[in-house]
């Protein structure tokens, strides 16, 4: 008699291991066909020191009519820019309102007046200087600092970023490899690659403190840039 072999069709089993999915397809229980793959997911992260800082400052004035609250503005726009840019700072937004304002009480919701907020963002490559930005527009008027943005220049996310997709394609091989060697096989050829990132491309400042002559001083953390890759590889 002539043994035929058991044909199965369509065999996928799905095997999923510290947050990483593998899939084998198989077109039967015979010798290894040509098509058999394994899918993997794999992530890498990598970390910069921002290269670019961007602070955001306003200048906040009160009054009982939208006039006299625009005149009492603690700052005036030219001298805080003026300030800032004299620090080597680049001023990329000035924004200007006035609104009502409000108290809450039991009796309800009433007008006490008028708020005029004018508010100035600019941005430096040097870091460092952030807190000695702010200390120029508080000198210059500004009475209110909405923040301090940390993030990474174009070419140096594009390099963080290529670093990441290479380091995730290596643990994406290196997991292929492990689940194809449990089954007697070796991994050939990528035939698909998707990519995506999902980083945190900006950080702000925590906290912000003074040092001995009362200037502020302020410490960033590193940008963190993240790389994902789903890879279908051929088995041999």
């Amino acid at each position: 008699m002539v043994s035929r072999p058991l044909a199965i069709a369509g065999v996928l089993a799905l095997l999923v291991a510290g947050g990483v999915g593998f899939a084998f397809a198989d077109t039967g229980a015979t010798a290894p066909s040509s098509n058999s793959t394994v899918s993997v997911n794999a992530d890498a992260t990598v970390e910069r020191a921002p290269d670019r800082a961007t602070v955001t400052v306003a200048a906040v004035g009160r009054g009982e009519t939208a006039e006299a609250a625009r005149n009492n503005l603690s700052g005036d726009a030219d001298a805080i820019t003026s300030a800032l840019e004299d620090e080597g700072a680049t001023v990329t937004s000035s924004r200007f309102q006035i609104r009502p304002e409000y108290e809450e009480s039991r009796e309800g919701r009433e007008q006490v007046g008028y708020v005029a907020i004018h508010t100035v963002e600019a941005e430096t490559s040097n870091v460092s200087t952030a807190g000695t930005l702010i200390d120029a527009a508080v000198d210059a008027g500004v009475d209110r600092v909405e923040g301090v943005r940390y993030s990474l220049s174009e070419e140096t996310r594009q390099d963080a970023r290529e670093e990441a997709l290479t380091t995730a394609m290596d643990n994406a091989r290196t997991d292929a490899e492990v689940v194809a060697a449990a089954e007697d096989r070796s991994v050939g050829d990528a035939v698909t690659v998707q990519t995506s990132n999902h980083g945190r491309p900006v950080v702000y400042a925590e906290a912000m403190a003074s040092d001995a002559g009362g200037r502020t001083n302020i410490q960033p953390g590193d940008v963190t840039v993240d790389a994902s890759v789903s890879v279908t590889y051929e088995l041999e």
